[in-house]
């Protein structure tokens, strides 16, 4: 039978690879939210800064996501023109 402190010493390392998958994809969208900021002419140190924050990053991500297609779609709006629809 193991002992509990062996138990203990063991599972804080499968934790830690367990959100080692987490940490790369939060690492890759931060990077992906840096470089549209960038693209978009904001300063993008707050975002992706905000996006790397665990709890932040939720709350932090879709709010950058939507004001980027917000602006996407203005951007559409005035191409098009007021004479078009």
């Amino acid at each position: 039978m193991q002992d509990v402190g062996e138990a203990a010493v063991g599972g804080g390392e499968a934790v830690i690879l367990q959100f080692l998958p987490l940490f790369i994809v939060s690492v890759i969208y931060a990077f992906v939210v840096f470089v549209i900021a960038r693209k978009r002419k904001v300063n993008p140190w707050p975002w992706t800064i905000g996006t790397l924050i665990p709890g932040v990053g939720i709350i932090v991500a879709p709010v950058f996501m939507l004001l980027s297609f917000i602006s996407v779609f203005d951007r559409l709006n005035a191409l098009e023109g007021p004479g078009q629809f």
